[in-house]
């Protein structure tokens, strides 16, 4: 067997090419950093279909890194209502209330991946591409990243080493093995057109199923139905005519009559939590280092702040104290109570709002009708689930 032929990274090596090691690489380089970024697929652009939610908070991070997407590439979301099936509590979050333009937005994930690889060609920031990472071996001074097989098998050296992505099992062998728990639901998405236009309005309503959204993009919107993965096999496999008529018994008018879907798919829903996400000279961000229920849309957005984390604690720090133990401990103190509130509240609006116990809906119901009541209530909830939660340390 050969040996893996050396080639020379920059000082920060970043794993995984997908929109948070991208946004992750764009800042580190803009705090004076040399930035080299390992994709394991051969092009940056991939024909993803996929819909992405993000959060106005996200948003600023996006433009400050110069890759945010064109406004015709982008659909608002202005209000979100919030309802439970069978019983009584609703209210409504406003942009107006929580005194931004848009809550979030809705946009094609190609679309943020092109204005992201837009940024990063304007820069100095060395991309591979064709570089599935075998293997992340940290040591006291640096760390190699191994990548490739056989005579194409290469490696590196950084001062940091960040996993974006990379896979469960590269994760596993460098941080430790992930707290994983499945949940008993499984995600159906699709994008759906009704007789109504969305004008900026998403929908959540909470079932004793699984939580089931609508999100406004373009002229329709993209719907993610939860249930256990025997429903949502049987729904995905339907005629488009009995789906739509489940989905509008199950939804009901609010949004409108339901006329056509498309795209049907499904995937399944795990909690997976990285406990002790730096090691000498790496750290993991993102899905790395956590996987969330898609509820409220805040995986995305939680990684994405990672990324803008990291590159704060990297502004100012020398090349020779990129990812020691000092730095590394400023970023877990930074991150720890936002990582710790969005993976809470995700978890909770799942596990609080999707069972059939008996007094619980009373208490959603209260606690709905409650915050509809109090706009502050909105207000907090609003501004936590666009900017997370601010570090005290």
């Amino acid at each position: 067997m050969k040996a893996a032929k050396g080639t020379v990274c920059k000082d920060i090596a970043i794993v995984g090419g997908g929109p948070v090691g991208a946004a992750a690489a764009l800042g580190l380089a803009r705090a004076g950093h040399g930035v080299t970024l390992l994709e394991a697929r051969a092009s940056m652009l991939a024909d993803d279909r996929r819909t992405l939610a993000i959060a106005y908070g996200s948003k600023l991070i996006l433009e400050d890194l110069g890759a945010w997407p064109a406004v015709s590439e982008v659909t608002p979301i202005t209000n979100i209502h919030v309802t439970q099936k069978g019983h009584f509590g609703q209210t409504v979050i406003t942009a107006e209330d929580a005194g931004v333009p848009a809550l979030g937005y809705v946009m094609r994930y190609n679309a943020l991946v092109e204005a992201l690889v837009r940024a990063l060609t304007a820069t100095s920031i060395e991309v591979i591409t064709g570089a599935a990472v075998t293997r992340v071996t940290p040591h006291e001074d640096k760390t190699e990243i191994h990548w490739g097989e056989g005579a194409t098998a290469q490696f590196c050296a950084a001062r940091l080493a960040v996993l974006a992505d990379g896979g469960r099992a590269l994760t596993a062998a460098t941080f430790g093995t992930p707290k994983e728990s499945p949940y008993t639901q499984v995600a159906l998405v699709a994008q759906v057109h009704t007789d109504e236009m969305p004008h900026g309005r998403a929908y959540e309503r909470f079932t004793p199923s699984g939580p089931v959204a609508l999100l406004p993009f373009e002229r329709h919107y993209a719907l993610v139905w939860t249930g256990t993965q025997a429903e949502v096999e049987a729904l995905v496999a339907l005629p488009d005519e009995i789906f739509l008529t489940r989905l509008q018994r199950y939804f009901g008018d609010r949004a409108g009559q339901f006329l056509r879907v498309n795209a049907r798919s499904w995937f399944p829903l795990t909690l997976k939590v990285v406990k002790q996400v730096t090691r000498p000279h790496a750290v993991c961000i993102g899905n790395a280092a956590k996987t969330m229920h898609p509820v409220a849309g805040q995986g995305f957005n939680l990684g994405l702040r990672d990324a803008a984390g990291l590159c704060r604690v990297a502004q100012g720090v020398s090349r020779e104290s990129l990812g020691d133990a000092d730095m590394l401990a400023r970023y877990v103190r930074l991150r720890a109570r936002d990582r710790r509130a969005g993976i809470g509240l995700t978890h909770a609006l799942v596990t609080g709002f999707s069972n059939r116990l008996p007094l619980l809906p009373l208490l959603r119901g209260n606690a709905l009708t409650a915050m509809n009541l109090l706009p502050i209530t909105r207000r907090a909830l609003a501004r936590v689930m666009m900017f997370g939660v601010s570090s005290r340390g």
